[in-house]
């Protein structure tokens, strides 16, 4: 980004005018003159003069206006001629203006108010504007959607095809004329007195402020409010397809809930590319503790815009202002707390999966932060919760409940409030065998060390309720058979002297929708199969693909029973032809009663 000083009057104008004197003469100049106007600008006064362009940049001004001010804009750029397919915003070079204290667009070059010019690429602006008092900031941008020259050739090509950018050949010559290029706004010799080029003070209504975010950003402050307030908040990111990629959020700090979020269906074309998009609405937010945060990804930002910028580049973040700047007093900044994380199964690698229990005493507010891979509706590195008990999910990282953890889009983050009841549970988080904390293989995610699943409790007061589960079970196994090796069929017994519940961990060999390695439980007094593992029941066990794993409860009558467990002839505990699982002397099956 470029600050460019104010430079001498339109030489355009005078260059025409000297060639009209050089072939007709005087009485022709004259004319010339009275068409065009004052040579140079006589009686204007220049209060920004852009010009002199390189591409892809992006060139800005300030300025304050102490009263109210008739301004008159001249300003050449280039429209994509293919104009139809690119609706959003078909300018290639052109200027805007906003309006520096409201953040609110004043004036653009479009596709309604420009004119091509004759003989050339280009298109011009030419008008009036009044401008009230205060800060304004005029820009020009020629990243003309990003169109970059191939060394050793005259075509264009589409640096960008991931953003779906359509750049077709008839803007290859896009720019054969940037010499023309130029945003131009005068006013009146007379009204000088009423412009100054040292923008003044704006915004002084803010409470917090993310801004200029960059790429891989991942921003965070806390502020207070000591009573009710109506606050504006305004955030400009990147979204596309009902998605967003550079976004904020706000979170109460007491309660850990978002109170409010940048989601794509309640966001505007922020000016520029498509995927600029602008938020600006006024919430009512309790008296309380807040943490605003704001996450980007690896692309378009202030670091490097890969497609046209948005009108307002300087506030690409969250920004949070008081609607009524007396209540800035009821304001400060806020440190965030330090919360209670009971559970944490994190920095997880690849080809793992891990789980851990925890007792609840009474029902219990716990937010869940889990991080996690995913993409096209699926997750592939993701925890879930199951309540030992009943062998029922109480909760799953489900691709659509989640939003991007920053870095590669496929990064995804759960982050939300479950109220669990008293009893007993356990958290599984299972990764495939490709981008985790072990071996990153796209841009990590901002909080790379939380990769996994952790377990916080809203409430500092809920410190009691929460226990470590008891992991040595083995005074309660009733059948086991582990440490399985090729082509072995094992069976045991085991004999339950009521109705009871119990917890099955098996832990196998599956492709395809099939099992090879396997258990089931038979009732042998019936010689029924009560129980069986399927494909369809089990997750992935870490390690190799094939790795699967059930890990549940059932429900079993009185009775007597056959535990029965067959492997074939390759991947075992014998002899693994491919990554083990992470619980590899599991690999059988065991029964546990749940008392």
């Amino acid at each position: 980004m470029h600050i460019v000083a104010a430079l001498p009057p339109n030489e355009i104008e005078r260059g025409l005018v000297r060639e009209y004197m050089n072939r007709f003469g005087a009485i022709t100049s004259i004319m010339a003159v009275l068409l065009l106007g004052p040579i140079g600008g006589y009686g204007q006064h220049t209060m920004v003069d852009l010009k002199d362009f390189s591409p892809d940049e992006l060139y800005v001004e300030k300025f304050s206006v102490t009263a109210a001010l008739d301004v008159h804009v001249e300003a050449v750029g280039a429209m994509s001629k293919s104009s139809k397919w690119n609706k959003a915003n078909p300018m290639l070079a052109y200027g805007w203006m906003i309006n520096g204290d409201t953040r609110e667009l004043v004036w653009a070059m479009n596709l309604s108010n420009v004119k091509e010019e004759w003989g050339s690429r280009n298109v011009r602006f030419e008008g009036t504007i009044t401008l009230k008092p205060g800060t304004y900031e005029v820009y020009y941008s020629t990243f003309a959607q990003k169109i970059v020259r191939i060394s050793g050739s005259e075509s264009y090509l589409n640096e960008f095809l991931k953003n779906l950018v359509k750049v077709f050949i008839d803007d290859q010559d896009v720019f054969d004329d940037i010499e023309d290029w130029r945003l131009r706004i005068t006013c009146k010799d007379s009204d000088r007195d009423r412009f100054t080029s040292a923008a003044g003070a704006s915004n002084n209504n803010v409470i917090v402020s993310l801004t200029g975010a960059r790429d891989y950003d991942f921003l965070e402050k806390g502020f207070s409010l000591d009573r009710d307030m109506r606050v504006r908040i305004y955030c400009n990111g990147e979204g596309l397809d009902d998605r967003m990629y550079d976004f904020g959020w706000i979170t109460n700090d007491q309660t850990l809930r978002q109170v409010w979020e940048m989601q794509y269906r309640m966001t505007s074309h922020g000016g520029g590319a498509e995927k600029n998009r602008t938020y600006s609405g006024i919430i009512t937010l309790p008296a309380g503790d807040y943490v605003a945060t704001y996450v980007t990804d690896d692309s378009h930002s202030p670091d490097e815009w890969n497609m046209q910028p948005p009108y307002d580049p300087s506030y690409w973040g969250l920004t949070v202002f008081a609607t009524d700047p007396s209540d800035l007093k009821f304001t400060h900044e806020y440190k965030k707390s330090k919360r209670v994380e009971f559970l944490s199964i994190n920095r997880v690698g690849d080809r793992q999966y891990r789980s851990e229990g925890f007792k609840l005493s009474r029902k219990t507010d716990v937010l869940i932060y889990a991080l996690g891979e995913g993409r096209d509706g699926r997750m592939y590195d993701y925890g879930w919760i199951t309540d030992e008990q009943s062998g029922e999910r109480a909760w799953e990282m489900r691709f659509y409940d989640t939003k991007s953890g920053g870095g590669d889009e496929k990064n995804r983050l759960y982050e939300g409030i479950v109220s669990l009841d008293p009893g007993n549970y356990r958290v599984h988080y299972v990764t495939d065998g490709s981008h985790s904390f072990e071996d990153w293989n796209a841009n990590p995610p901002f909080n790379q060390a939380k990769w996994g699943i952790t377990l916080i409790l809203v409430s500092a007061k809920d410190a009691g309720n929460v226990s470590k589960l008891d992991e040595g079970m083995e005074k309660n196994i009733l059948a086991q058979i582990t440490q399985v090796g090729d082509d072995e069929y094992r069976r045991t017994p085991f004999k339950l002297d009521k109705d009871s519940k119990v917890r099955i961990t098996c832990i196998g060999e599956g492709k395809y929708g099939r099992m090879y390695d396997y258990g089931w439980i038979k009732n042998t007094r019936t010689g029924l199969t009560v129980w069986e593992m399927t494909y369809a029941m089990t997750q992935h066990a870490g390690g190799g693909k094939k790795n699967r794993i059930f890990d549940g409860v059932i429900l079993l009558e009185a009775g007597e029973y056959e535990m029965f467990y067959i492997t074939d002839g390759s991947h075992s505990f014998d002899d693994w032809n491919d990554d083990p699982p992470a619980q590899p002397e599991l690999w059988g099956m065991t029964v546990r009663l749940i008392k």
